[in-house]
């Protein structure tokens, strides 16, 4: 299927439905989604009984299904529905699907509106359909047994960046006359790759170029009788050896099955606390004041996304974890799904605006200066971003509600001693507590002194908002720099930004927040009488992109330096796991990043799929500064 794609474009292009008497048919590849004759029934018996469910459920662990072709989702909910019905109650289901052809939710809604059976299944995966943009989405589900993680994208482009272990494959692309990029020999290569000894592949076509691309892979190849009108389709069971992956300076978090610990109190933490607690597992929490204390503890703030041009890994993974945060706190008190208007201060600002609502998807939009003020008040001479997938939040109360009710031990923990069993933790007052398998660091600035002893310097911005009477008629919340929203019936402005780990840094932070207010496009904002402030510090790194990922060991730059260089990756002498795990550098987006980053971490910690591509997690890796400075020395 040939392509034409805007190189600024952060998205897919969503596929071309026709509809027919018999079902949803792809336009450009001419092939239909499912059966005509019974869409659910092929997929029962080509998927599901070919590949062994729902015996595989029972073996007490993740379960690992990946699929080529995640079109209506029809398979995945088909195993979701016998996963529901069969599966222990210890059993978890991981589906990995990838698709290069999007379907916009209302055609998804429609072809699934075809099989009643599954609509309270399909309701809930409609209602959070992923955005088209490119890269991998991970959705939750039945309180974390089952996840979805459907990467947009091509396969030939996708699988090199994705690390598991597959227990079953769905290869369940369009056929290869009508496909022919998708059944590249490179793809067969890479399925072996990301497959566990003995992992089936079962598809309805029997194509030669399939059977022979299965079979120099390492898979053994039999035909068997097809469903329905179909005389035919393939078995393959991959019976090669588990691939030995390639040694990495960003390597993943090891599994850690024993006590870990988590040091913070903000969004970082409730949003770890939050993914182990998907998983069944308990952390044991330390953070001096407790829960939203430091820079998660303001009265109000916005969730917006981290805007750049350019289809580059950390942006594809940044505006998924905003898509993600999206999601997850849609039913927690403190969310408010308003939508945010960003403001453009001049015409370059405008063109540039204009650039990302081009590039990404229909959640934004261009508005001129008319349409600005008609939309929050405020408008300016150059326009706005309208970003309806945004929202006004109330950090003080979504942290601990989405900590779910787990207890955070006021100790502030000063110094880490590695033991025999792990780490133990020293608390200031004298307290000492572990040991603990893993500890990850997530308190913001508040880890500066401990991440400053593990080769990573963390940059303070000090920070104020403050709450003043105002009369102003502001409609939406917005931002152009400063920013402007409702908290009951006061007006909240924000933020100072200094170069400083004093909160208190600004002398006369009203007037600088009184002059953000006249600054603003279409303004001035009026303010009256201020009743109220918070400041914090907001940690970040010298890159402005997030942390994520295991620390580097001790010995990193002696096993590393000759491969910076140009040498052969070091083999023969790997570096034992540090334990140790950083969770943090948000800067001011952590509500917006930090849920996905701590699936991730916590992914790799229970030895499950990522939800992110391993490019992105390199670019987000802790050793990337160590590696840096190995090839630049």
């Amino acid at each position: 299927m040939s392509e034409n794609l805007d190189p600024y474009a952060l998205k897919r292009p969503h596929a071309r439905i026709d509809w027919t008497e018999t079902g949803p048919v792809a336009v450009d590849a001419g092939d239909v989604y499912f059966s005509a004759e019974d869409g659910l029934a092929e997929t029962r018996s080509v998927f599901l009984q070919a590949a062994n469910f729902p015996d595989r459920f029972a073996k007490g662990r993740s379960t690992v299904v990946a699929e080529l072709g995640f079109g209506t989702g029809l398979n995945f909910l088909a195993l979701w529905d016998l996963f529901v019905k069969t599966a222990p109650s210890d059993a978890r289901l991981h589906f990995v699907s990838i698709e290069g052809f999007p379907l916009h939710k209302a055609d998804a809604e429609r072809a699934l509106s075809a099989f009643p059976e599954l609509a309270a299944l399909s309701a809930q995966l409609t209602e959070v359909w992923p955005s088209p943009h490119k890269g991998p989405h991970r959705r939750v589900f039945e309180n974390g047994r089952v996840m979805l993680t459907v990467f947009h994208d091509l396969a030939e482009t996708a699988l090199p960046n994705m690390a598991f272990k597959a227990d079953a494959w769905f290869l369940d692309g369009f056929a290869p006359a009508k496909n022919p990029d998708m059944w590249d020999t490179d793809v067969f290569a890479e399925l072996a790759r990301l497959s566990a000894p003995g992992a089936p592949a079962v598809t309805f076509t029997v194509a030669g170029a399939v059977r022979r691309g299965l079979a120099a892979a390492g898979f053994s190849v039999e035909k068997k009788p097809g469903f329905g009108r179909k005389r035919e389709r393939l078995e393959a069971i991959f019976k090669g050896a588990e691939h030995v992956a390639e040694p990495t300076p960003f390597p993943s978090a090891q599994p850690t099955d024993g006590p870990i610990a988590i040091i913070g109190g903000g969004i970082a933490a409730a949003s770890l606390v939050h993914a182990l607690a998907l998983r069944g597992r308990s952390v044991d929490v330390f953070a001096e004041g407790g829960w939203a204390a430091g820079a998660s503890g303001a009265p109000r703030g916005l969730l917006t996304p981290r805007l750049e041009l350019g289809d580059r890994p950390h942006n594809r993974a940044l505006l998924a974890a905003f898509d993600y945060a999206r999601t997850l706190y849609r039913d927690l008190v403190g969310f408010e799904p308003t939508g945010v208007v960003r403001l453009a201060a001049d015409t370059k600002g405008a063109e540039r605006l204009v650039q990302l609502a081009d590039a990404l998807d229909d959640s934004f939009s261009f508005l001129d200066p008319v349409e600005a003020a008609d939309r929050c008040g405020l408008g300016g001479e150059a326009g706005a971003l309208w970003m309806s997938n945004a929202a006004q939040i109330r950090p003080e109360a979504l942290v601990p509600a989405l900590a779910g009710g787990a207890a955070c031990q006021d100790v502030r923990i000063d110094r880490l001693e590695q033991v025999e069993g792990g780490w133990r933790l020293q608390g200031a007052g004298g307290g000492v507590f572990g040991p603990y398998a893993g500890v990850v660091l997530a308190g913001g600035w508040e880890q500066h002194a401990l991440l400053s002893e593990h080769g990573l310097s963390l940059e303070p911005t000090a920070g104020q908002v403050g709450l003043f009477d105002s009369t102003f008629d502001l409609r939406a919340p917005a931002n152009w720099g400063g920013y402007a929203a409702r908290l009951d019936d006061l007006m909240l402005i924000g933020a100072t930004h200094e170069k400083s780990a004093d909160p208190g840094a600004i002398e006369d932070a009203e007037e600088a927040l009184r002059t953000l207010a006249e600054a603003a496009p279409g303004g001035p904002i009026p303010l009256g009488e201020r009743q109220g402030s918070w400041s914090g510090v907001r940690a970040a790194v010298a890159d402005r992109l997030p942390l994520v990922g295991a620390l580097p060991p001790a010995g990193f730059e002696t096993v590393w330096r000759s491969h910076a260089k140009g040498g052969p990756a070091p083999h023969d002498a790997p570096l034992a796991p540090s334990g140790l795990f950083v969770l943090g550098g948000f800067g001011a987006r952590g509500f917006a990043h930090a849920p996905l980053l701590a699936e991730a971490l916590v992914s790799a910690l229970c030895d499950e799929p990522a939800p992110l591509e391993r490019a992105a997690l390199a670019s987000l890796h802790p050793a990337r500064f160590a590696w840096r400075a190995l090839r630049r020395g």
